[in-house]
């Protein structure tokens, strides 16, 4: 019997262990895999300059100043401060008409890998389309090429991704400690119950 415990005892431990690998192998992978994903998605571009952005997803978007970037295999850094008079405009190509632009509801910053950014506008709009996307300098003034990137939800996308992560982290830790503790008591009780049947034994 006590055998028994102490195989069933390691056994437990054994799957305790596994559970909290499998854990941070989905906490690595999820980290890994959603922040190459999303970084995928932003649309980068330099600038100033045109491009054509194919927005297939209506509500809001946000652009980036990308201080720390990679675009066409070429490494960029271009400092933290955002070039100021950098004036950016986006049209609706099917209608011609201007999409309103305004300062983000709240700073938001990232970092994946060697690009880091942070949000400078924000935008929104109602139905899929191409929009043209234009940025200059002020007439008469001349300003670093630098480069913008466009996602739509970025940072939505992103927290779902964490919670994700440290759900799946924490989750399985919790689970290791219960079966671990569950384990301990189990044996407790054994224990206390082959001693009492030792005293009863005696008593006779």
């Amino acid at each position: 019997m006590v055998r028994s415990s102490a195989s069933s005892d390691r056994r437990m431990f054994g799957l305790a262990v596994l559970i909290v690998i499998t854990g941070l192998s989905i906490f690595g992978w999820t980290i890994f895999s959603g922040l190459s994903g999303i970084g995928d998605e932003l649309v980068l571009m330099t600038v100033p300059g045109t491009t054509d952005l194919e927005l297939q997803e209506v509500g809001d978007y946000t652009i980036f100043y990308e201080s720390v970037s990679v675009i066409d295999e070429r490494f960029r850094s271009t400092g933290e401060t955002f070039p100021s008079g950098l004036a950016i405009e986006i049209v609706d190509i099917s209608s011609g008409e201007k999409v309103d632009l305004r300062s983000p509801t709240s700073s938001s910053t990232y970092t994946i890998g060697s690009r880091s950014g942070r949000s400078v506008m924000a935008f929104s709009i109602d139905h899929p389309g191409v929009y043209r996307m234009t940025t200059l300098y002020s007439p008469g003034r001349k300003g670093p090429e630098v480069v913008l990137a466009v996602g739509h939800d970025f940072m939505g996308k992103m927290i779902s991704m964490m919670i994700v992560s440290f759900v799946a982290f924490f989750g399985s830790i919790i689970i290791a400690a219960a079966i671990l503790i569950s384990t301990q008591r189990k044996k407790q009780r054994e224990e206390e119950r082959l001693r009492e049947e030792e005293r009863m034994l005696r008593g006779r």
